[in-house]
């Protein structure tokens, strides 16, 4: 309800101070990087080294849709925005044992959603902006174990595994600059970073080995970090609702 009265200048706070301007939508294409990082506390893969840390990053590109209004506030320029990604992006490493290369870390991102709140200025034709909020992200993040020796063929360990799926919630910090094309239309350049912070899985969750040398018979724990960096691109149409 809110947004619908943002968008529609239905919200006005008693002080006259507050001008809205064009509310706007657009298209944009993106270059994306998924950047994600698993940790072995407990030194349970790369045996007895605790807080190996293992890195998987890959690029790809994605699109999706914006919207957004514009607003001054005691000549201060504002603009609130909300946006969308949604071609799946993934990155994987099997290096988390690095001797025996038979577990494979994997971080999918299939959406990401963000609500932000920038500030902007203008020189001349050039709008130059900054924004920040919140971000969601349906991510999916997994461990595979391969098991594997001279007399036995290779079969998959669920013991030794997971696979976590979950919308997550995080913050996104973006920078950019957009100019007029023509008539109503212009383009805008950004980049953003979004970060999801660090999720805890188990591994060896039935207990039948040490968590490292000397360690206890429990359930293992890995710590997985998983971040993103989009460079878009975007085709902007301006609209000028009522104010």
């Amino acid at each position: 309800m809110l947004l619908t009265l943002v968008f529609a200048g239905g919200l006005r706070p008693a002080s006259a101070a507050v001008a809205w301007g064009d509310a706007y939508a657009g298209l944009f294409v993106a270059a994306a990087r998924t950047e994600n990082r698993i940790i072995d506390p407990s030194g349970f893969a790369n045996w007895g080294r605790p807080g190996w840390a293992t890195d998987y990053d890959d690029g790809d590109h994605t699109w999706g849709l914006l919207l957004g209004r514009k607003f001054t506030l005691e000549r201060t320029r504002f603009r609130i925005e909300l946006d969308g990604a949604w071609r799946g992006l993934s990155a994987h490493s099997d290096r988390v044992d690095p001797a025996g290369r038979d577990e494979t870390a994997r971080a999918s991102v299939r959406w990401t959603a963000t609500a932000r709140l920038g500030l902007e200025h203008r020189e001349g034709p050039v709008t130059v902006f900054i924004n920040g909020g919140a971000a969601l992200a349906r991510i999916t993040n997994s461990l595979t174990d391969i098991d594997f020796s001279p007399d036995m063929p290779p079969r998959f360990d669920p013991d030794d595994s997971f696979v976590h799926n979950a919308t997550r919630i995080g913050w996104v910090l973006g920078v950019g600059i957009e100019t007029p094309l023509v008539d109503s239309w212009g383009w805008r350049l950004d980049a953003s970073y979004l970060g999801f912070g660090r999720s805890t899985h188990h591994v060896n969750r039935s207990g039948n080995n040490p968590c490292g040398p000397g360690g206890p018979r429990r359930a293992c724990p890995y710590r997985v970090e998983n971040h993103l960096i989009l460079l878009r691109l975007a085709v902007i149409r301006r609209f000028d609702l009522w104010r």
